[in-house]
């Protein structure tokens, strides 16, 4: 029998499946974009974290008899995709940074949610969810703390370079 309760889960974890599937492609064009090959590889690892992620947040919604939300990976591509329209008229270093800056930024939308999927497993008993959900934000936060601290350098490469970053 599914409860009310159950199915929020099931809800948090169908958008966290959704925020995953989307930082997919968000991803290989970072990586693409990357002008430093430190960067590149960074974004690199993500994209095969990122693709781990969702595979086991799709591994235990499957076994809970659900499937991914098709609309909800949708809107999430088009809204990540509609970043790429802040890059217009920017060059390579610049892009560089926002790059840099986005992934950070959603690295940290990813432990906040990753907190809010943790706190709602864990108020309703689900060990499973509760667990996973905290082994997930571990990584985000360990990649968040990886990516940080190249921001400021190319910040400071766009500056010193130019349009011929």
């Amino acid at each position: 029998m599914i409860t009310e309760q159950t199915e929020r889960i099931n809800r948090y974890l169908e958008d966290a499946i959704a925020l995953e599937a989307s930082l997919v492609t968000g991803l290989k064009e970072m990586m693409e974009a990357a002008t430093d090959p430190e960067d590149a590889m960074l974004f690199q690892q993500h994209l095969a974290e990122t693709e781990r992620q969702k595979e086991r947040l799709e591994t235990v919604l499957h076994a809970r008899g659900e499937h991914t939300n098709r609309l909800k990976d949708l809107m999430n591509k088009i809204g990540v995709s509609a970043t790429s329209f802040l890059h217009l008229g920017k060059d390579s270093g610049d892009k560089a940074t926002r790059n840099l800056i986005e992934a950070y930024a959603i690295e940290n939308l990813e432990i906040a949610m990753y907190e809010s999927l943790y706190a709602a497993a864990s108020e309703v008993g689900d060990t499973e969810v509760a667990g996973l959900a905290k082994e997930i934000q571990a990584e985000e936060q360990a990649t968040a703390h990886k990516i940080l601290p190249r921001i400021a350098p190319n910040a400071r490469n766009a500056v010193r370079n130019g349009n011929d970053s």
